[in-house]
């Protein structure tokens, strides 16, 4: 597994409000989702989505009513 998907891991955990919170979220006990997060076990696609969706869903939910983001947001 690559760091990046150990962050992305970390970022939904901190979105939901830790790793408990999170292995509840994507149906995994909280001993697996630890292994994922210590990059000893290869984090299936399915749980993968289910994390991006998480920040995908966050992310969402702070953008301006208008739902489309300021520049400032994502600098080139």
């Amino acid at each position: 597994m690559s760091m990046t998907t150990v962050k992305m891991l970390r970022a939904a955990s901190e979105i939901v409000g830790g790793d408990g919170a999170l292995a509840s979220r994507l149906g995994i006990p909280e001993a697996l989702l630890a292994e994922f997060l210590t990059d000893r076990r290869a984090l299936p696609d399915p749980l993968l989505l289910r994390a991006v969706d998480i920040i995908l869903a966050d992310r969402q939910s702070r953008l301006p009513a208008g739902g489309r983001a300021s520049p400032q947001e994502f600098p080139a």
